[in-house]
């Protein structure tokens, strides 16, 4: 069978009843991955006893062990320093991918040496024994290339990680997985590279996500974390080191995604006001703004009432000018064939209807 050069990395953290079907689906590709290293998060469940037996059957398999529990950002971030590959795919041991990946990402990333990466669709499953659910965005319906000027046209909210292939030396160079930036970490330096390398796509799900409560991106959810994680991101997109991909990052409105929090993030900044802050927070609707104006922060209500004024109010005139004209057309035309009020007014319109009607029929013999 052949081999790609390819590291396939999985953390796993008490995922024993998932690692039969991720690393299954990993071995039955039709090109063979270099190793697979399979980094055990301090586990307490049957993962090893599992993680040995697939080890006994297949040689490039590795299994590396945590002494202690480092987490998904942390376990990510010591397997990029331990694999050997030229190319990685940094999967989940809940998730799993579909035949015929490897191959044809490895030979995407062949025709284009300059990409940082290449990814798949998204597609999910909601639960274990979900039904696989399409998510592909608004890319081209055949295999590419696209520069940072293509990502930004096509690219949705994200670049789906569990369907990436990177080149390994790209990763590294771009810093690894943040950890700073918690779930969003895979986010943030999926886009940094295909911002600074381009990406290719596949136009067809070959990876598939599995939604479950104990996921690590599950507690991405709105509060104080959620916007310590955002302050943070702010804080990496405005350094010197992602100058070059900062205005690509605010140009595709993709940190949009993670709701109104990212607004109460910049609100403690005090650049707030500074076109590189503020051209992230101006992808909302007008009710996202609305919502804000009852914020226990001064700043947040500030800023929603900034975005509900010249923007808003400007949209919603020219919304109003756009329909007016048509809407009056249209009910001029319905009052027309409308019977006039009266008893004696509606019986000489309805005879005058039967009239026309009548000459109607004698016209079209």
């Amino acid at each position: 069978m052949p081999t790609a050069d390819l590291t396939v990395l999985i953390p796993n953290h008490n995922h024993a009843r998932y690692l039969p079907r991720s690393l299954g689906a990993v071995f039955s590709q039709s090109v063979q991955p270099r190793e697979v290293v399979v980094i055990d998060d301090a586990s307490t469940d049957d993962s090893l006893a599992v993680l040995e037996s697939f080890a006994q059957r297949h040689p490039t398999m590795r299994i590396v062990r945590n002494e202690r529990n480092l987490g998904v950002v942390g376990t990510l971030n010591r397997g990029v320093g331990l694999t050997q590959g030229r190319h990685l795919l940094a999967g989940g041991a809940d998730d799993y991918v579909l035949p015929g990946f490897f191959e044809k990402a490895m030979t995407l990333l062949d025709r284009h040496p300059s990409a940082g990466l290449c990814f798949a669709n998204d597609a999910f499953q909601i639960g274990n024994d979900g039904a696989i659910q399409p998510n592909a965005g608004v890319w081209p319906e055949r295999p590419d290339f696209y520069d940072a000027d293509g990502v930004c046209r096509h690219m949705r909210n994200t670049i789906p990680g569990h369907a990436t292939i990177f080149r390994t030396a790209v990763l590294r160079e771009a810093g690894g997985y943040d950890a700073d930036l918690a779930w969003y970490s895979d986010w943030f330096v999926n886009l940094t590279v295909a911002f600074r390398h381009g990406a290719c796509h596949i136009p067809e799900p070959l990876a598939i996500r599995v939604l479950l409560d104990e996921n690590y991106s599950a507690a991405a959810k709105p509060g104080a974390r959620h916007i310590a994680v955002l302050k943070a991101f702010f804080h990496r997109v405005s350094t010197p080191e992602h100058a070059d991909v900062a205005p690509y990052f605010r140009r595709c409105g993709a940190a949009v995604a993670f709701g109104t929090d990212l607004i109460r993030a910049a609100a403690a900044r005090p650049d707030l006001w500074q076109p590189h802050i503020l051209g992230f927070l101006n992808g909302f609707n007008r009710w996202d703004y609305r919502g804000l104006l009852d914020d226990p922060d001064p700043v947040v209500r500030e800023v929603a009432a900034f975005f509900l004024g010249p923007f808003w109010q400007r949209e919603e005139e020219e919304f109003r000018v756009a329909i007016e004209k048509p809407l009056r057309n249209e009910l001029e035309h319905v009052k027309r064939h409308l019977p006039p009020p009266g008893l004696a007014r509606k019986m000489s319109w309805l005879a005058g209807l039967a009239l026309r009607k009548v000459r109607y029929s004698v016209a079209k013999r």
